[in-house]
């Protein structure tokens, strides 16, 4: 019987041994560890804390050893006023913040606001926290975001940016800021005088699909994307870009370059190199592709060598590169695609020896061919849309190569209450638990909005799962959101993110079938009697019932005076009744429609005044919050500028994106991002509705609704010069309030 109780003791004192040393991960000594207290790291803590050094001294931080089996954790200990956040890596130092600001602190980061309200001794938790994740790889950004949300910002935007992405657990994350430095660079070493290569370069909002093989800054027409670039700003560019890329460094996020597939300018280098194999690629929605260095003939190694040549001198090494050939289409023309990629990595390789290739899993890409070529143990694979249209269980895994889980949910910025939380928070940890001989080799989660800084929930949720191994019971995670957005427990608060929940965020995988991203504002939309959808690739049908959504305006707006002016709520409130506003003036195109075929002109000219108000309401709405404004948009991309003729040329870069997109490709793509923002709606979009209502209500005897070439006139609105503010003006909840009075809400 004694020796029995002596085992039982003894079992019980090592089980307590493991436990204790599991949680001293998260208070011991920094005297116990080799590694110091990380600067880098701090010094994010304390710029996420609006520079609060008193309360960031408050922290203690411990760099420990990352655990076997884990590629990364941290934990949370200490006491109040002297809190111990552990980490095995600066990402999970700044991770282990987030966590304590959100589950010890209740506090909130976000996208589209912060609240951080904290005692003066900062608070240790309850008891000991402890989170690790196996991914090794948490990936952010598609190319698009770089177009689409951040084209014009600059250092202050891009330093709070890099924060935050590693408070959500980030570890690497693309950078194509400035990288046209290294086309500017390397192709004057292959013939081309620096006017020619400039020529060739596209203005900031397009690079992106030019580094996807998509456009060039070639326009015939002479339009709104016509370069060249200047000196100027290919500098300044890459000096921000090599800002990045530094800091992102110092926190332990691995900058992703863009690596060299073969894109060259054109006619121009087939002209100065005769005996290259330059292939033209046809076209994209309306416009030239860059030609096509065949990167398995001769010159392709010289070209590639030059390339990262350069990019090391401008922006240091790194250990990624990202880039697909045939993106969205292009032509192979008799080269055998295996060969192809087998160049591309080869050339890579012999740069950066054990680089990795991170490819994108979208439409066509990647095929098998090219995986089965290549070395699939130095590649990243990232399905894009895996929340939606998995591509890695319809290409067998990915044929073994290491690939990350993503979500896109947004495409091209366009606004609009969407997202689906469902996915990433309940099917993503059920994958990870799944074994590799059902999932493959998943190794990481991507980040691919194609437009950021809206929506912020969808990022808070995706940020957290990284350190999650089970599934979210959404319900109770979005209470606390609430919670924590706004610093107040209230019920209206609860009711109104619950609603949403049910109604916005209610989303879930369909296999890319029902149209992408939210259903579009009516008001942003090419007017018509017959408008589905305000871009091409639109929703034709609501996400949700838009009945089901409005209660969620009162329950806003019967939130205690003492969240009124905080910005997270002033977003939130603008967002819903701009939703609200949105989804009527659906129903009353409806109502005009009807109207016009009954030939009845009383009510016709009644709903079409009606459907005006609501978009006049919606102006003077937006305008009331700093996140809504155009005239935001354009100023910083005018503050790019050296000269007044540049600063037109970059306004007219930036006027053309969110309306026309381009000149050749109006066509297609017009409205693909689309802005319900202040200034906007009335510059633009009413001015368009006012002009078909008119020419509507001459046509009622003749039932031929008008036909208009919207394309001409966005490209008449692009080259305007009108300033619009950017600055909010008025109270967000007065215009609310009396908005969802005049609804009878």
């Amino acid at each position: 019987m004694q020796r029995r109780t002596v085992v039982v003791i003894v079992i019980v004192v090592l089980l307590v041994g493991l436990v204790v040393a599991d949680v001293l991960t998260s208070s011991r000594k920094l005297d116990d560890y080799s590694s110091t207290d990380s600067p880098a790291a701090r010094a994010a803590i304390t710029r996420l804390l609006g520079g609060d050094g008193e309360r960031a001294a408050q922290f203690e931080l411990q760099r420990v050893p990352a655990r076997p089996g884990l590629a990364d954790s941290f934990g949370i200990g200490g006491t109040d006023g002297h809190v111990v956040l552990s980490g095995s890596s600066d990402v999970a130092l700044v991770s282990a913040f987030g966590w304590w600001l959100k589950y010890v602190a209740g506090g909130h980061l976000s996208t589209n606001g912060d609240r951080i309200a904290l005692p003066d001794a900062v608070p240790a938790p309850a008891k000991p926290i402890s989170k690790h994740t196996k991914l090794t790889d948490r990936y952010a950004y598609n190319f698009t975001v770089f177009g689409y949300t951040m084209p014009y910002w600059t250092w202050t935007e891009w330093e709070r940016e890099i924060d935050y992405l590693a408070a959500s657990g980030v570890n690497r994350a693309l950078v194509l800021v400035g990288q046209e430095a290294v086309w500017y660079d390397t192709f004057q070493s292959f013939g081309l005088s620096e006017s020619e290569v400039r020529a060739w370069i596209a203005q900031p909002s397009l690079q992106p699909w030019q580094w996807y093989g998509s456009t060039t800054g070639y326009d015939p027409s002479g339009g709104v994307h016509a370069g060249p670039v200047s000196k100027e700003l290919i500098e300044r560019r890459a000096e921000l870009g090599r800002l990045i890329a530094d800091r992102m460094r110092s926190l332990g996020i691995t900058p992703v370059f863009p690596a060299f597939i073969g894109h060259v300018p054109d006619k121009v280098f087939a002209q100065r190199n005769p005996d290259a194999h330059v292939i033209p690629q046809g076209g994209y929605s309306g416009q030239p592709r860059p030609y096509w260095l065949d990167p398995t003939g001769d010159l392709y190694s010289k070209v590639a060598a030059r390339f990262y040549e350069v990019q090391r001198e401008r922006f240091g090494d790194t250990t990624h590169y990202s880039n697909d050939l045939i993106h969205e289409g292009g032509e192979l023309s008799g080269v055998d695609l295996g060969d192809a990629g087998r160049a591309v990595q080869d050339a890579l390789t012999a740069a950066h020896p054990g680089a990795i290739w991170v490819l994108q899993a979208w439409q066509d890409n990647p095929m098998r061919e090219l995986i089965d070529a290549i070395d699939r143990k130095r590649v990243l694979v990232l399905d894009l849309d895996a929340d939606d249209g998995p591509l890695w269980k319809r290409k067998d895994k990915f044929w073994g190569a290491p690939w990350a889980w993503g979500t896109i949910q947004n495409f091209g910025g366009r606004l609009g209450m969407f997202g689906n939380l469902y996915e990433p928070g309940r099917t993503l940890p059920e994958i990870r638990k799944m074994g590799t001989g059902t999932r493959g080799n998943l190794v990481g989660t991507a980040m691919v909005m194609e437009g950021t800084h809206l929506n912020p929930v969808v990022q808070d949720l995706f940020g957290e799962m990284v350190w999650r191994e089970n599934p979210v019971d959404l319900d109770s995670w979005i209470t606390d959101y609430a919670k924590r957005r706004y610093g107040v427990d209230d019920p209206n608060l609860r009711d109104a993110w619950k609603t949403l929940l049910k109604t916005a965020y209610s989303f879930r995988a369909t296999n890319h079938e029902s149209g992408e991203g939210p259903h579009e504002s009516p008001f942003v939309a090419p007017p018509s009697l017959k408008m589905t959808s305000a871009s091409n690739w639109g929703p034709k049908e609501p996400r949700y019932p838009a009945e089901e959504f409005e209660p969620a305006l009162r329950q806003l707006l019967a939130a205690p005076p003492s969240v009124r002016q905080l910005e997270t709520y002033k977003y939130d409130l603008v967002d819903v009744t701009r939703q609200v506003l949105a989804d009527r003036g659906r129903a009353k195109l409806v109502e005009i429609a009807r109207a016009y075929e009954g030939k009845d002109v009383p009510a016709l000219d009644r709903s079409t005044d009606e459907f005006l108000t609501y978009m006049t309401r919606s102006e003077e709405l937006l305008g009331t919050q700093r996140d809504w404004l155009l005239g935001s948009w354009l100023r910083s991309a005018r503050a790019w500028g050296s000269t007044d003729a540049e600063k037109a040329v970059l306004e007219r870069d930036a006027r053309g994106i969110i309306t026309i997109w381009s000149e050749q490709a109006c066509g297609v793509l017009r409205e693909y991002a689309n802005r319900e923002w202040n200034g906007m709606i009335s510059g633009y979009y009413k001015p368009r509705w006012e002009r078909y209502f008119t020419e509507l209500a001459a046509t009622v005897e003749a039932g031929k609704p008008p036909t208009i070439d919207w394309c001409a006139a966005g490209r008449e609105w692009t080259s305007q010069t009108t300033e619009y503010p950017s600055a909010p003006v008025g109270s967000s909840y007065d215009v609310a309030a009396r908005i969802a009075d005049e609804l009878g809400l």
